[in-house]
C-alpha cells in the first residue's frame, strides 16, 4: 500500500481551482511613503502655511507598491477655498518668482524651475488646481472630499506627511496589479479617454469596469447622448468646435 500513499510533498496546486475574487472596499487608509519626498520637500514646507492638499498622481507615485512605478509628471495642489487659492497663487508668483506656463478654467501650471540655486529646483511641475465646485467637479474642500470625487482608485491618494499617504481602500491591490477600478463616472466618454491615457502607462481595464462605462452611457438621457454625439461629430469636421461649444462640451463631460 505504501506506493499508493499520497505523496504530500509532490502535490501541486490545482491550476483549475479559481482563487477567491478580490472584493472592492469602501473608504480610505493610511500607508507609508516609499519614494519621492525629497523632490517636494521644500514645496511641502512652504505649503504648510496654507490650507491645501497635495492629491492625485504624485502621492500615488510616492506610495505605489508596484515594481515598475509610473512616474507623475506634476504635483497637484488643491485649496480649501478661493481665498486660500488666491494666497497660494500670489505666494508662488510674488515670493517664489514662478512663471506661469499655462492656465485654463481648471488649473494654473507653472514653469519647471531650471535655476540650480532656486529652492524649488528638482521639484516636479507644480499645478495649482482652481477651487471649482460645479456639478461632478469637486476641486475644493478637505482632502477626503477631493479624493472621493476622483475617478480611479489608483489616483485616490493624498499626501499627509513625509511618512504617510492617504489612499483609497483598493489602492494597494489595484496599483500593485495595475488595475483601473472606476469609482466615479462623471461622463463615460471622458472616463474612456482617461482609461486610454492610463493604458499607455501600463494599466489594465478589466472587462466589467469597461462594461460599467457602456451601462452608464445607456442610462443617460437621449438628449444628453445626442448632444455629446453632435459635439464630437463637429470636433471631427473641418470647421471644428467654436470656443463656446468647447466650453459646453467640457461641461457635459464633467456633470453627472
Amino acid at each position: 500500500m505504501a506506493d499508493k500513499e499520497l505523496d504530500i510533498e509532490n502535490v501541486h496546486e490545482d491550476e483549475t481551482v479559481k482563487k477567491p475574487a478580490y472584493k472592492s472596499k469602501d473608504g480610505f487608509e493610511n500607508i507609508k511613503v516609499r519614494r519621492g519626498f525629497t523632490e517636494i520637500k521644500y514645496l511641502v514646507q512652504i505649503m504648510s502655511d496654507f490650507d491645501v492638499s497635495i492629491c492625485g498622481g504624485y502621492p500615488r507615485y510616492m506610495a505605489s507598491p508596484a515594481k515598475n512605478v509610473s512616474k507623475a509628471g506634476d504635483v497637484d495642489i488643491y485649496c480649501a477655498d478661493e481665498k486660500v487659492f488666491d494666497k497660494v497663487k500670489s505666494y508662488l508668483i510674488d515670493v517664489e518668482k514662478l512663471d506661469i506656463r499655462h492656465e485654463n478654467d481648471m488649473a494654473i501650471t507653472f514653469k519647471l524651475v531650471e535655476d540650480y540655486n532656486h529652492t524649488l529646483y528638482g521639484c516636479p511641475t507644480i499645478q495649482l488646481i482652481k477651487p471649482v465646485e460645479d456639478g461632478a467637479i469637486k476641486a475644493v474642500g478637505s482632502m477626503e472630499k477631493i479624493l472621493s470625487n476622483f475617478d480611479f482608485s489608483i489616483v485616490r491618494a493624498g499626501f499627509i506627511d513625509a511618512d504617510t499617504i492617504m489612499v483609497d481602500a483598493d489602492f494597494m491591490h489595484d496599483e500593485k496589479n495595475k488595475i483601473l477600478r472606476i469609482k466615479n463616472i462623471h461622463c463615460p466618454i471622458s472616463s474612456l479617454l482617461r482609461c486610454c491615457k492610463y493604458a499607455k502607462k501600463g494599466y489594465w481595464l478589466p472587462a466589467f469596469q469597461a462594461l460599467r462605462l457602456f451601462m452608464d452611457w445607456e442610462s443617460r438621457s437621449p438628449e444628453y447622448r445626442l448632444r455629446i454625439i453632435d459635439f464630437l461629430h463637429k470636433s471631427e469636421s473641418e470647421g471644428g468646435l467654436t470656443k463656446e461649444e468647447i466650453n459646453e462640451l467640457e461641461a457635459l463631460l464633467n456633470v453627472d
